[in-house]
């Protein structure tokens, strides 16, 4: 199958130019029912990279960490001060130089996933440069974009036709006859796939936690010492990350374990002693955050940030005894990227994405071909 393939018929791409306020971005992400775009640079006259909810959740931790140390009004005390490029340079202040990773529609879907897994990425956009004739050129005709000032033009004849994301894959593999008739692949039991990093047990959950938390400053040196010596104990791989926010702890905790480990959602807890799953917080609740500016309190605890009706642990976990086809039908049908794994007991054990089903089924065939 060709990446072309999963482009609509008709559609629209949303890009904004990197001057436009982040309160405009913000109705227009909303008034779409998105929580990404390209960025385009005037000055360069081409995209630079994509802006997703990982960004704004840095940007809102920066915020609530300048706040609860007593620094002043970082950027602005309201969106409409803030542009796009302020929100790029506080949000990747210690990343590479932002980069706009493509893919020719015309390439295999394969070479798309891979493109995904090599840098976990969750938006790749699809760029038609004209310069042969396919199915998507005629779909590039239907596209159009969603900003002030800004064309779906690359540049040099080159039109983003689409931004594919690894969920609208994994939605073509759950809509396909196979996924309903081969048993033996979907009717494996998580805990025996390696999908993701599983861990052996709650215990072992909790040392990764702390350390997780250690490691974005939000614990002391000794803390994370003592939790990496006992995931060690645990039998967990060096390495493993395991993230979830703390359910009372401040808010901006949370969007700064986003922000620091790329997740466009996590798994909420009451407590890292117990490590019981009662909710998540969400992409689309960060730009929800993110559009009240300046009048929320990123101190408030998360439980009330979640709003009034949070969803609950049913709705954002999976179990570690369920099969792949009932983690890639709620994946699917609740349309999330990231899912908690816990035991029966409720306790989180793992968290898996997308992109780890995707890198399950591109994986090398075994001795016997399969």
């Amino acid at each position: 199958h060709k990446s072309h393939e999963l482009v609509p018929r008709s559609g629209k791409v949303v890009a904004f130019d990197l001057d436009l306020s982040l309160r405009h971005a913000l109705d227009a992400l909303a008034e779409h029912h998105i929580g990404f775009a390209p960025l385009w640079d005037s000055a360069q006259q081409e995209f630079v990279t994509v802006l997703g909810g990982e960004d704004f959740a840095r940007l809102l931790a920066y915020v609530g960490r300048e706040a609860a140390h007593g620094g002043g009004a970082p950027l602005g005390r309201s969106p409409d001060d803030i542009s796009l490029r302020d929100v790029l340079r506080t949000s990747r202040v210690a990343a590479p130089p932002p980069t706009f990773p493509s893919l020719l529609p015309d390439e295999t879907l394969f070479a798309a996933v891979q493109a995904m897994l090599d840098r976990a990425l969750y938006h790749l956009p699809l760029v038609d440069t004209g310069h042969s004739p396919s199915p998507a050129s005629a779909a590039a005709s239907a596209v159009t974009a969603a900003a002030e000032g800004v064309s779906s033009s690359g540049g040099a004849g080159a039109t983003i036709v689409h931004v594919l994301t690894p969920l609208r894959v994994l939605n073509c593999i759950v809509n396909s006859p196979m996924f309903q008739s081969d048993t033996r692949t979907f009717g494996e039991r998580l805990v025996d796939l390696g999908l993701c990093t599983m861990l052996t047990n709650a215990h072992a959950a909790v040392a990764v936690l702390a350390a997780a938390h250690a490691a974005a400053g939000l614990g002391d040196g000794s803390v994370a010492a003592a939790s990496i010596d006992a995931a060690a104990h645990g039998g967990v791989q060096a390495g493993a990350v395991c993230v979830a926010a703390l359910a009372h702890a401040p808010l901006w905790h949370a969007l700064l374990l986003m922000g620091q480990y790329g997740c466009t959602s996590l798994p909420v807890i009451d407590s890292l002693e117990s490590a019981m799953v009662v909710s998540a917080i969400s992409e689309e609740r960060v730009l929800a955050i993110a559009r009240s500016m300046p009048h929320t309190d990123l101190s408030m605890p998360l439980t009330r940030a979640l709003g009034a009706q949070p969803p609950g642990a049913g709705e954002v976990c999976v179990r570690a005894t369920d099969t792949l086809h009932v983690l890639m039908a709620a994946l699917s049908t609740r349309n999330c990227e990231r899912l908690a794994v816990t035991n029966d007991a409720g306790q989180l054990v793992g968290v898996v994405s997308v992109l780890d089903v995707l890198k399950y089924f591109s994986r090398p065939p075994g001795p016997s071909g399969e």
